[in-house]
């Protein structure tokens, strides 16, 4: 069985009545080839409405522009059967679906911030995103975009990483591993440490707070 097909499977099994079904995403750490993220998306039943996929323009707090689009060295779409279905880049964060009923898959790879050069709008390095050999920063949204129309949807995302990594982050995990948040700002604003990492925590008015850093010296 696949990660991808995992994935799908922890994704489908998280719906629920009277819920709208979540945006299903899967990232694969344990390639970091070329420095970037291959990523995999689940967004069965689009419309015309959701044609567009988008990536950010901008992100809350930092005041610049990012133009994550950049980052995005390839972009597929993918019907039930694995049939690809054709896809049109509109605008430098937005890529065309010409068939969205048709489309079940979406799968992309984007580079990582910091270290792929740009002429101008450089992103700013905390809210990027780097992929080094024993560590992994993820800012969301220079990782994940949505389908137009879909921003509120519930997202579960699963990530997979080298078994002796330690994972930092805000969001929650459900019963089959995957991370999840009730929409797309929501991720956004829990970024995702990974690696050699080292732990510390404290509580701050009875509130408890973990602390994750990278250091290559431990």
């Amino acid at each position: 069985v696949t990660f991808a097909t995992l994935a799908l499977l922890a994704a489908l099994s998280g719906r629920s009545a009277g819920q709208q079904s979540p945006l299903g995403y899967a990232i694969d750490l344990n390639d970091r080839a070329d420095d970037s993220f291959k990523v995999t998306a689940w967004v069965g039943g689009l419309t015309d409405a959701n044609a567009v996929y988008q990536f950010a323009a901008t992100a809350p707090g930092t005041y610049q522009v990012m133009d994550i689009g950049r980052y995005v060295r390839s972009f597929e779409a993918f019907d039930a059967a694995g049939r690809s279905v054709p896809v049109e880049q509109v605008s430098v964060n937005q890529w065309k679906l010409s068939d969205p009923g048709r489309v079940r898959t979406l799968r992309y790879a984007i580079s990582e911030t910091w270290d792929t050069p740009v002429d101008r709008h450089q992103v700013y390095l905390m809210c990027g995103t780097s992929i080094e050999r024993d560590h992994v920063l993820i800012n969301p949204h220079a990782v994940i975009g949505y389908p137009t129309g879909m921003q509120a949807r519930p997202i579960r995302l699963r990530v997979a990483y080298p078994a002796a990594w330690k994972v930092g982050t805000a969001l929650g995990r459900d019963r089959s591993g995957a991370y999840v948040a009730e929409d797309f700002d929501r991720l956004v604003d829990s970024p995702i440490l990974l690696g050699r990492l080292t732990e510390a925590q404290t509580r701050v008015t009875g509130v408890p707070v973990q602390i994750y850093t990278y250091s290559r010296t431990g």
